[in-house]
């Protein structure tokens, strides 16, 4: 890597910053068969939120790790051994939403052929921060979760949109062990508390994996963001320049720029969902999910803004559609039906994120 010129380093940066791909190159190392190095890292890209890394470890294995939001970190990893000493080989690796793949073969000798190995989930974990520095977490045996790396008061890495949404997860089922002598009203509270929950995670999850996709490499249908959520009065006093020369001035890209000033309000079921049809092509009435599911996570929604707005102790969820419809109450039955109605939701939307291609 640091052979690379920076012009040409920057230029890979940028091919190789999509959903997959290939790369293939000739490696010459008088050391990477020498027993007696203990290893290091070969080559290693960030590119967007994607990590590239090519690793030797003491004990002659060359380990290739690909990460990235949507997919989190995979490593394939060849034992050298197979190979006969040399101090050059062909090298080639692959990624995709669904697989990588690491390949070896002696640049001289056909006869040793090719070997190659498939991604596996790593125990270690390589993130790229807001500033482009790549940062290593966890490994075998260590378990880390819910990271978060400040510079002063920015944020500068945070859990990816899916890490975010399996730790509410977690938190409401740590929620759901607890226990108390106060009977129905104990039951309301802690289903309210996991609908407010649920709801904030899903706010938090869409409109975080809405950015991440772009730093995926995946293109983003900006100008008819802009027609979707700004008045025409603006359109047609050029908003789409001015954003695009504010978002520049900020070092950040139009899409982070529209996000941070807040125009898409992502808690709200009909605004998310005209966000992610406009910006991505991403139907939500296309995921594969019921009519049921859909409208329940429309209530679901309602629900927190009266708990939060009215009472965390609502005793009757949809007071306001009484008598014309059945009384829903907050009881354990509710809590875990809205569950696992968030949970396929984001499991479906986020399965349709990793299917988008980069448009070059």
């Amino acid at each position: 890597m640091h052979n690379i010129p920076n012009d040409l380093f920057k230029q890979i940066q940028e091919n190789i910053c999509r959903p997959e791909g290939t790369v293939t190159f000739n490696y010459s190392s008088p050391d990477l068969f020498n027993t007696e190095i203990e290893g290091g890292i070969i080559l290693e890209v960030p590119s967007g939120q994607h990590v590239f890394r090519l690793e030797r470890d003491a004990a002659l294995n060359l380990h290739y790790f690909h990460s990235s939001p949507g997919t989190d970190t995979r490593v394939a990893s060849i034992d050298l051994k197979e190979l006969t000493p040399s101090e050059s080989i062909f090298i080639a690796f692959t990624w995709s939403t669904k697989e990588i793949n690491l390949y070896i073969k002696p640049k001289q000798g056909e006869s040793d052929g090719l070997i190659s190995a498939k991604g596996i989930p790593s125990a270690k974990k390589l993130k790229v921060d807001k500033y482009g520095n790549i940062h290593e977490i966890g490994g075998i045996g260590l378990d880390v979760s819910g990271v978060h790396i400040f510079h002063g008061n920015d944020s500068v890495l945070q859990p990816s949109a899916i890490e975010a949404w399996r730790e509410t997860i977690s938190a409401i089922d740590i929620l759901a062990t607890g226990e108390s002598t106060k009977g129905f009203m104990y039951e309301s509270i802690v289903t309210n508390l996991t609908l407010s929950i649920l709801v904030t995670g899903f706010e938090a999850y869409t409109k975080r994996r809405f950015l991440e996709l772009e730093e995926e490499g995946i293109s983003t249908n900006v100008e008819k963001l802009i027609n979707s959520f700004y008045p025409k009065r603006e359109r047609e006093a050029g908003i789409f320049d001015i954003l695009n020369e504010e978002a520049l001035e900020k070092n950040i890209s139009t899409l982070q720029y529209i996000i941070k000033r807040d125009n898409i309000n992502f808690q709200s079921f009909k605004k998310c969902k005209e966000a992610y049809k406009q910006g991505y092509n991403i139907k939500f009435g296309e995921l594969g999910l019921s009519g049921e599911n859909l409208n329940n996570l429309q209530q679901f929604i309602g629900y927190r803004h009266k708990i939060i707005h009215v009472s965390a102790s609502l005793g009757i969820l949809n007071q306001d559609k009484l008598p014309k419809e059945q009384p829903v109450f907050p009881s354990k039955e509710t809590r875990n039906l809205a569950k696992e109605h968030f949970k396929e939701f984001i499991e479906k939307l986020h399965q349709k994120t990793l299917t988008l291609q980069r448009q070059d």
